[in-house]
């Protein structure tokens, strides 16, 4: 018996038809939730053996003979690329034994504290810059770089500290009695100068205060080599905001930065200028007229360019230089929560210390060819479809005592592995 001839199985056999149609339609996905398979997934990282490697047991770090500022520009599309620096400081206030000043005690180091705050809201700010070089487009980009106030020895007190000597508790900055360049009260009371930025804050003499014709010089002061003074604080009832833009011109100055406005500041993105602010009237002042760089003189001092910012890092990535020694060893404490993701094509000339891992991700290029820490427990990984270089003057070492966890590579689920190209005078240090 045929099926066309019976109407009753026809019948039967378009409903289930139906049915079954309807019961395994998919249910409909919404607008991003669809996924299209990966076949060629991670399976697992291997350690790379690097073979033709330098792998010196002693090595006497060289200061570089160069400074390539372009090396040390932050990265806008990923700030981790350049590590963030903390710049410890400690303050003294020097006052006569008969406290002339009113700042000591918790009036202090309160105020000191504040003054911290604001240089460092400063420093968290990219404002654009007023004068440029003709035809250059110069981008305002963040500092990666901030302040910290450390604490007395085995204390939670601020490390603000009070002196109160007759002999050494003045400053002035001009004149025939000028003493800005003496070294005397640092010799005697700085603390740790070799890890800690000190800064001596002075006020001018008691017979100066006295004389009706005396005028404040405002805030000024002046870099020594391993110590700042400044004056303009004690002996005035300034908000504490008002000596951000001196404090951190200083510190400028202690991480290898000159006076802008010159010809000779080792950057070509700052342009020649009078530094005529303070003698123009106000409404020749502003965006074109006169500068907002941090390194020249106005009561704007708070851009910085791409070079002077390389400038600092460079500075302070110098593994041989003063002003590293400054910084807060956080690239010691290993945190692998913080892992650093490469998702484009990056050139490090640079040094850099990281404080975790490396991730080079799949379709990406990391060319190391300078120094890289790495604490104790972090290792570079290179992604399937991922490339690592290491040029000729890579070194790759942990600097805090440990063993860093050397070089993974990852493998697919298709066999497909992440790339390691070695130059074979690359340096290899304290490897796990």
């Amino acid at each position: 018996m045929s099926v066309e001839n019976n109407t009753p199985i026809r019948t039967l056999v378009i409903f289930l038809t139906l049915l079954f149609a309807l019961g395994c339609k998919p249910k409909p996905t919404e607008a991003g939730m669809a996924t299209v398979p990966n076949r060629d997934t991670l399976v697992s990282y291997e350690p790379y053996e690097l073979e033709f490697v330098r792998r010196p047991t002693d090595y006497n770090f060289l200061s570089p003979r160069t400074i390539d500022p372009a090396a040390y520009f932050p990265d806008t599309t990923n700030e981790r690329y350049l590590p963030i620096r903390y710049l410890r400081v400690n303050f003294h206030l020097m006052n006569t034994s008969d406290t002339l000043y009113p700042y000591w005690g918790e009036a202090g180091w309160k105020y000191a504290r504040e003054v911290v705050i604001h240089a460092n809201n400063l420093l968290k700010k990219t404002p654009e810059l007023w004068l440029t070089p003709d035809s250059m487009e110069v981008p305002a980009l963040p500092r990666r770089l901030l302040l910290s106030l450390g604490r007395k020895a085995g204390t939670d007190d601020y490390a603000v500290y009070d002196h109160f000597d007759d002999e050494l508790y003045h400053y002035l900055h001009d004149g025939k009695d000028r003493n800005r360049s003496d070294r005397d009260v640092i010799n005697k009371y700085a603390i740790d100068k070799d890890s800690v930025l000190n800064i001596f804050v002075m006020g001018p003499p008691r017979d100066s205060l006295d004389r009706p014709s005396w005028r404040s010089p405002g805030t000024v002061g002046i870099f020594l080599g391993d110590a700042i003074k400044v004056t303009g604080w004690m002996e005035s009832d300034r908000p504490p905001w008002e000596h951000r833009g001196n404090l951190v011109h200083e510190i400028g100055h202690a991480l290898g930065l000159r006076h802008a406005w010159t010809s000779n500041d080792g950057c070509t993105d700052t342009p020649v200028h009078k530094n005529d602010f303070w003698t123009r009237p106000k409404a020749q002042r502003g965006p074109g007229k006169t500068s907002n760089n941090l390194m020249d003189y106005s009561n704007r001092q708070e851009a910085l360019t791409p070079q002077q910012i390389g400038i600092m890092h460079f500075r302070m990535s110098d593994i041989t230089g003063r002003q590293r020694k400054w910084l807060v060893p956080y690239w010691c404490r290993y945190n692998p929560h913080e892992a650093v993701r490469v998702t484009k094509d990056l050139n490090w000339e640079g040094a850099r210390d990281f404080n975790s891992d490396i991730f080079v991700r799949r379709g990406s290029l990391l060319r190391i060819n300078n120094r890289v820490h790495l604490p104790e427990g972090a290792a570079i990984h290179v992604d399937p479809g991922a490339r690592l270089e290491l040029g000729p003057k890579a070194i790759i070492h942990s600097d805090c005592g440990g063993q860093w966890a050397g070089i993974r590579v990852g493998v697919s689920s298709m066999g497909t592995r992440g790339e390691v190209v070695v130059n074979e005078r690359a340096i290899i240090m304290n490897e796990a």
